[in-house]
């Protein structure tokens, strides 16, 4: 059997001879049968398992037992496994014997599966995945039908439903770029934060056409989502104009301290994720950064989000 590695996970497990400025601290792996999803922002979409790349990224093939050899190598060269998958449900018996596998290895184990796929995400939890992220990916019900082609009205009632068993064990993927409102955006993540969840936030790559999103935006959003999720704002707090956020209930040194050094603009998603370049190439400025910010960097940051002074 063969699986898929990202590249820079590959060059960490010595399976590909390369240079890399940010290595990955987690190994990214993709195992697709065929997806039979039609996400419009998906290169592997409507069974395209023949494509190597999943967002920017290639994934070459190698044979399973050789990764799991080279992941159970000391020193263990990653804190975390992350496991992709294609949405098909004619292979979820081979996805749940492969998972088995990876947890066997000893490195704490997570899994990303389709909003389609709940029941399947608490049978993982069971085997012993320490997580498991939900491919939401639109924040909206029209953008849900547009871009996941999908029904909003079945699926994120049983996602909220799986958010209130399983809590924190639960990522949810939204992309930001899809043509949500910053305002429908956040409404959203704070329904995710309440429901017990917890929040990977991704740019849109658009590898099958459109413009990622203004750098100004994305700021806004992952500061909001890094202070939802540590609970020094709600969304009923903030101020928006023409579905654009403005402001929070605080600024100045209050909100440079609440974003922590920069940490909000850091990869979000389980412990010891930093996908580095799954947004942008090397050499451009991260959209989330895999690593610590420089001082000049968090400053930047800051200062692209625009904002006004604090709410009322």
């Amino acid at each position: 059997m063969k699986i898929r590695v990202s590249y820079g996970t590959a060059i960490v497990l010595g399976l590909i001879q390369a240079r890399q400025d940010v290595a990955p601290t987690t190994a990214y792996l993709l195992f697709d049968r065929g997806c039979i999803g039609q996400c419009s922002f998906c290169s592997r979409a409507h069974g395209n398992e023949r494509s190597q790349k999943l967002s920017r990224i290639i994934w070459p093939e190698f044979e399973l037992e050789q990764v799991l050899e080279k992941l159970a190598t000391p020193p263990l060269p990653f804190a975390r496994i992350c496991l992709q998958t294609g949405y098909n449900p004619e292979s979820e018996d081979e996805l749940k014997r492969l998972a088995r596998r990876f947890v066997e290895t000893g490195i704490a184990t997570s899994v990303t599966l389709s909003p389609s796929q709940t029941a399947l995400a608490a049978e993982m939890l069971e085997l012993g995945l320490d997580h498991v992220g939900i491919g939401l990916d639109a924040a909206s019900k029209e953008t849900y039908a547009l871009h996941k082609r999908k029904d909003w009205l079945h699926d994120w009632p049983a996602l909220l439903d799986l958010l209130h068993k399983a809590g924190n064990r639960i990522e949810i993927h939204l992309i930001f770029g899809l043509g949500d409102s910053e305002e429908a955006f956040c409404q959203r993540v704070q329904a995710i934060i309440d429901g017990g969840g917890k929040i990977s936030l991704f740019a849109l790559t658009p590898v099958n056409g459109g413009k990622p999103p203004e750098f100004a935006a994305y700021r806004r959003m992952q500061a909001f989502r890094f202070l939802c999720e540590k609970k020094k704002i709600r969304f009923e707090n903030c101020c928006f104009t023409n579905g654009r956020l403005v402001a929070f209930s605080f600024t100045g040194k209050a909100l440079r301290d609440a974003l922590e050094n920069g940490d909000a603009f850091r990869t979000s998603g389980c412990g010891n994720c930093n996908r580095p370049y799954y947004n942008e190439r090397p050499g451009q400025l991260f959209y989330n950064y895999p690593r610590p910010l420089s001082g000049n960097e968090f400053s930047e940051a800051l200062a692209t989000m625009d904002l006004s002074e604090a709410c009322d």
